[in-house]
């Protein structure tokens, strides 16, 4: 597993917005295609995946969308990409496709026969919670979370050769998150840092004019739509969780700066392995 965007809708040019790569054997599946998340894809050496699976329609979750496909398009594929998600994916994916159509036209007018159309549609496949991908070996259980309002908002459970990865999207603590988590080699989970983002609340609060106001309320809000790191140690380890992985970080802190103010509500609840996550950190299930 490789994290591909591990920060927020506020640019960083440390992090990309949401996206996590899930390479079950040799086939590569993408849980959202935030802002940014391209250029760490193509470090990988990667232009194309098997499949997309989308956690929900906040834009710095599937922002790039648009641009893999234009370059999955330019590197050769003739398929149709496979898209997966819960209500709402066929309006978003499809937009952005017709978005792109103009493009897709100009790029057919450039290269002819060398640009094949069929790179640029998409297979969507609008699913409800359960299992909505079953195939050679790789099983992909989709779950409901709670990201309100944000409805539906949802998590996915890879299982492949007796491994389990889980990626929550975005949410609070809920109790589906056990039971998902449950034995999870790997357990990856947006995270707020409660004290960090209230220092900043009051930061901000500390200057009247307006503007900073509305921004101090709205960095408020955010806790209220995101696991706090003690409740995410917790639910690890009621899972059992050997590995867990923090992404979507609040506050999106530099790749550099002190990340263990994001462990600190963690350790004295879970004892297995805890990662503050990096853009291009590489997570295996067997060490």
């Amino acid at each position: 597993m490789v994290l591909l965007g591990t920060g927020t809708p506020l640019p960083n040019p440390d992090r990309a917005c949401a996206s996590t790569l899930v390479t079950c054997g040799h086939t590569p599946f993408l849980v959202d295609t935030g802002r940014g998340f391209l250029n760490n894809l193509a470090r990988l050496g990667l232009s194309d995946v098997a499949s997309v699976f989308f956690t929900h329609f906040h834009s710095d979750h599937f922002a790039e969308f648009g641009e893999l496909m234009v370059n999955r398009t330019i590197r050769g594929a003739n398929q149709p990409l496979k898209v997966f998600g819960p209500a709402g994916v066929r309006q978003v994916i499809s937009s952005l496709l017709e978005a792109y159509s103009l493009d897709n036209g100009y790029r057919k007018a450039h290269h002819g026969d060398k640009w094949d159309g069929r790179g640029m549609k998409a297979d969507i496949h609008e699913e409800k919670p359960g299992i909505v991908y079953d195939v050679d070996g790789v099983r992909v259980r989709m779950f409901e979370v709670s990201h309100h309002p944000v409805m539906p908002a949802v998590g996915y459970r890879f299982e492949y050769c007796g491994r389990i990865v889980v990626i929550s999207g975005d949410t609070v603590s809920v109790p589906v998150m056990v039971e998902m988590a449950k034995g999870a080699d790997i357990l990856v989970h947006d995270a707020v840092q409660q004290q960090m983002v209230a220092g900043m609340t009051q930061f901000l609060k500390s200057n009247p004019d307006p503007s900073t106001q509305r921004l101090a309320a709205m960095t408020e809000e955010m806790l209220a739509y995101h696991a706090p790191t003690e409740d995410i140690g917790r639910m690890a380890a009621e899972a059992g969780v050997k590995k867990l992985v923090l992404t979507h970080l609040v506050p999106s802190i530099p790749a550099a700066a002190d990340d263990t103010p994001f462990k600190t509500g963690i350790t004295p609840v879970f004892g297995g392995t805890v990662l503050v996550g990096r853009d291009g950190m590489r997570i295996n299930t067997w060490d």
